[in-house]
């Protein structure tokens, strides 16, 4: 129970050394994904607060963007209000979205109807709109699937399909290593390098962990009859990371941190183009790269 008078029930995360503390009038329902990231924080870096209202707060009519299930809003100062609508039987609002990035402080009102679309943790990252959060710390969200192994992080990336699970899941039987996410992992750089950290947005592989490892290599997987493995040129991996990445196309700032986070990410990791098969020979061709790599 949370000690602010203003709201009765809390919950406390630290995702990728980020910590958030979620305030509501009501109960979330238990979810496991997100039990290994509960940590309560004394000053959360962000606070959230979900509010129910008769009456959600005056939109501008300008919008900037619209999706399946929300829109995008100016709100006059450089920043954005998000609003949600429950498509395709309600196109109204049902809950806005206003953010404080810069103070930590992220408000979303919401009304009696749209209380079952925030009743749940990850339905609720989804309105705070998580992956900004993210990139105002300077991490990126990838699609890949991440391995810690004896020589550092390896993340498979590629369109969904492409292997990413099938290629862990060789280095896991075969070099002992260990799966640190399967879907989203978190990079962020400190004075060490870059690392990859767990989620609780793990896709299929349902593995939530909440540690994090340094990144050795970002993998771009091909399928192919046999195993070949190219260095990429930075122009090309920039263009297979920036495939990978979680970006808001409708936010220039949002746009403009993951040019540069992604341009600081490839000029110190490398990025290979790895055409390989679904067995041990990839493993050891892999292997033998990044040894090699491991000796310049």
């Amino acid at each position: 129970m949370s000690s602010n008078p203003d709201f009765y029930h809390s919950l406390d995360f630290e995702i990728a050394c980020i910590s958030f503390s979620l305030r509501s009038f009501k109960h979330w329902d238990d979810e496991p994904e997100f039990l290994p990231f509960i940590k309560k924080a004394e000053l959360p870096d962000f606070l959230i607060r979900f509010q129910q209202t008769d009456r959600l707060p005056m939109l501008p009519s300008e919008v900037l963007y619209e999706d399946a299930c929300y829109r995008v809003h100016p709100d006059g100062q450089g920043g954005y209000i998000r609003s949600f609508f429950d498509a395709p039987r309600d196109m109204t609002p049902y809950a806005v979205t206003e953010e404080d990035y810069a103070n930590g402080r992220i408000q979303i009102s919401y009304l009696p109807k749209g209380a079952h679309c925030v009743s749940q943790v990850h339905n609720s990252f989804f309105h705070i709109g998580f992956e900004k959060i993210l990139m105002y710390k300077k991490r990126l969200c990838l699609h890949a699937s991440c391995v810690d192994t004896q020589y550092g992080g390896l993340l498979f990336s590629g369109p969904s399909g492409i292997g990413k699970s099938t290629q862990s899941e060789l280095w896991c039987r075969y070099r002992g290593a260990q799966l640190i996410n399967g879907d989203r992992p978190i990079l962020s750089k400190d004075e060490s390098g870059w690392r990859a950290w767990g989620s609780p947005y793990a896709g299929s592989s349902r593995c939530h962990i909440n540690k994090s490892c340094p990144v050795r290599a970002i993998i771009m997987l091909e399928k192919a009859a046999n195993c070949c493995i190219t260095r990429l040129s930075m122009p090309d991996a920039f263009r297979a990371v920036w495939s990978g990445l979680t970006v808001y196309g409708w936010d220039k700032w949002f746009v403009e941190e993951a040019v540069n986070l992604a341009m600081e990410l490839i000029e110190s990791v490398p990025v290979y183009r790895f055409s390989c098969t679904p067995d041990k020979r990839s493993v050891e061709v892999l292997e033998s790269e990044i040894k090699g790599g491991c000796r310049k």
